[in-house]
């Protein structure tokens, strides 16, 4: 098989396909004697970038030529970028290392990879899944499209089980983002009359600054400070091997903690070994806050879906093996708690996603046998063609117009798509020219994190629209520039519709006297000149 799904991490990569039965596997990493790839890069120098666990031992002696926690950089606008041996490189770049570090796994298999998809989590928006699709191209691979995180988990899972009419939590805190997503299982009949799965997203959350790497944060300052009371030393003084060796050790003692109630750990500071216990009960009571900040994002979701119609809640992300998350958890919801492939059903769920959105070659005879030369399997076909996929919006999107029914004219912020609706979402609505004789307008299109139908806080002082807002996280997008032809007056109809789906906002407007079309489709980063001139702008009526 060719299509595969990867789970693009903040702390650790994962990809897998389906087997030759149709069932999901993942792709083992051999060097590193495990399942995944550690999303560290080490550039050791100009001629070797070391990707993986290999990087990862190098944080603290050689840490300022080290790159890890990318992801929660990627897509964001006036992130930092990284100078190594005179090249810079910026988030997109680094993930289309740790990209072709898995591709590389594949390839070294002696397998190919044609056609796959990214995991993000549920609340990127779009600049962020633009980000992720650009390393995924820029690492060779053919990104069919991207699927939030706690949809492939629940993918996953609801293709090893088979039950009607659930409501499930997926409660999704890896290393370092947390989402929490209420999906709806049912049955229903797809367009041949079959019974199919349909997986609707009713409501999610989360955090991309919130996970493991927060818990291992506070068990690494624990033990960094007790190595220097027991030395009489300070932070300062502790050098940076004996550091990386605590934090080596730091992610050992976090996954025995998850089985022990205690632990020892062992360190050589200055030649004195210092022997640190922790309690399971003192982990627990100095990471307590992180644990009620991710269950804070459970009741916010849980505000949208009561928790009296959630029938199963799905633990997904490495860092639900610790007990107080499951205990945390439990609490919450007695009884209805399952953790499922905590560390692969990501990976899992988009590669059975990326089957789903391939052409399917081969078809079933009536005997059960493959009619084509295909290498798709009879039964690998069966599970890829029994679900449905349904998912939300994760932002608001609309255009910025000229509001022009009052006295005084304000540019204003139209929200077309609210965030939480059916993806793909479409909406249409026609403006008009500011003026009569206008040569052209510049339609903006922005995102935004409120539900509100209009907003106006994407203005200057002045009234000049502005690429970003931090009250409801607008963010200009981008632009589509429609050209007038002469002599066009101000009661001219332009139709203007958005289409937003995973893989980014489409815009297009319609010209309705002369039939003309421009449209463009937002799915890359790019710095946004906004022209300042008003005559530019549509305006919401024809009075």
């Amino acid at each position: 098989m060719s299509t595969y799904g990867i789970d693009l991490g903040t702390t650790y990569s994962c990809i897998a396909r389906l087997d030759s039965n149709g069932n999901p596997e993942v792709i083992r990493n051999n060097e590193d004697d495990s399942n995944t790839v550690a999303s560290v890069v080490f550039f050791e120098n100009e001629s070797n970038v070391v990707v993986g666990q290999a990087a990862k031992e190098n944080v603290e002696t050689d840490g300022e030529r080290v790159v890890q926690f990318v992801k929660r950089e990627i897509g964001k606008r006036d992130t930092r970028t990284y100078e190594f041996d005179g090249k810079t490189y910026t988030p997109v770049e680094i993930s289309a290392l740790i990209l072709t570090r898995l591709k590389n796994l594949v390839e070294a298999q002696g397998g190919t990879i044609e056609d796959v998809v990214i995991t993000v989590p549920a609340y990127f928006g779009l600049e962020e899944r633009s980000a992720t699709r650009q390393a995924g191209e820029l690492a060779g691979l053919h990104v069919l499209s991207l699927i939030n995180e706690p949809t492939a988990a629940a993918l996953s899972y609801c293709a090893r089980q088979f039950q009607e009419d659930r409501t499930i939590l997926v409660y999704d805190l890896g290393g370092g983002t947390f989402d929490v997503t209420v999906v709806k299982m049912s049955m229903v009949q797809n367009d041949s009359g079959r019974d199919v799965q349909k997986i609707t997203v009713l409501a999610t959350g989360g955090d991309d600054r919130l996970g493991g790497k927060d818990w291992d944060d506070r068990l690494y300052n624990h033990i960094l400070h007790a190595c220097c009371e027991d030395n009489g030393l300070t932070p300062e003084d502790i050098e940076p091997e004996t550091r990386q060796d605590i934090r080596s050790k730091v992610e050992e003692a976090k996954r025995k903690l998850s089985k022990k109630q205690s632990v020892k750990v062992r360190i050589d500071v200055n030649g004195s070994r210092t022997e640190i216990v922790i309690s399971r009960a003192d982990f627990e009571q100095m990471t307590s806050d992180i644990v009620a900040k991710t269950m804070n994002f459970v009741d916010a979701t849980l505000e949208k879906v009561p928790a009296e119609a959630i029938d199963t809640v799905l633990l997904v992300g490495g860092s639900t093996y610790m007990p107080m998350i499951i205990n945390a958890v439990e609490a919450k919801f007695p009884g209805k708690v399952q953790q499922h492939d905590p560390d692969q059903a990501v990976a899992k769920g988009a590669a059975i996603y990326a089957s789903m959105l391939v052409e399917e070659v081969g078809t079933p005879s009536a005997e059960g046998g493959d009619t084509s030369d295909g290498d798709k399997t009879p039964r690998a076909e069966q599970l890829t063609s029994k679900f449905t996929v349904e998912d939300q919006t994760p932002r608001s999107f609309g255009p910025g117009v000229v509001d022009a029914t009052g006295a005084k004219h304000k540019y204003v912020l139209e929200n077309f798509i609210k965030i939480g609706e059916k993806m793909p979402a479409v909406f249409t609505k026609t403006y008009y020219p500011l003026e009569d004789n206008q040569e052209l307008v510049r339609l903006r299109a922005f995102e935004n994190m409120s539900t509100d139908d209009t907003l106006i806080p994407c203005v200057d002082e002045d009234g000049n629209p502005q690429a970003t807002d931090p009250a409801h996280n607008v963010k200009l997008l981008g632009e589509l520039v429609v050209k007038l032809p002469p002599a066009t007056s101000r009661d001219t109809p332009i139709k203007v519709t958005f289409k937003v789906d995973a893989s980014g906002v489409h815009v297009e407007a319609l010209n309705t006297k002369t039939n003309e079309t421009f449209e463009t489709f937002l799915r890359t980063e790019s710095d946004i000149d906004v022209e300042r001139s008003a005559v530019h702008q549509l305006r919401i009526s024809s009075d």
